[in-house]
């Protein structure tokens, strides 16, 4: 597996919200759908596309575990 570069940190949060659109986009899950499969609190991961909200590393974490099933 390949590590992340120090300067793609930068862009981390906007690279997550646009890997979080696609999968759900690609799969055509809801926020809600998605927040079940990955056992979030949808007002949580809502808050967190709409700018309004960060999301936790563990948070991020469990999500990328389900975005990287199956090649996303």
């Amino acid at each position: 597996m390949e590590k992340i570069k120090p300067h793609q940190l930068i862009n981390l949060t906007r690279d997550c919200k646009e890997i979080i659109n696609d999968y759900m986009d690609k799969h055509e899950l809801s926020i809600h759908a998605f927040t079940k499969l990955c056992k979030l609190n949808s007002n949580q991961l809502y808050l967190f596309l709409n700018d309004k909200r960060g999301l936790n590393i563990t948070t991020m974490q469990r999500i990328a575990e389900i975005v990287s099933k199956e090649g996303g």
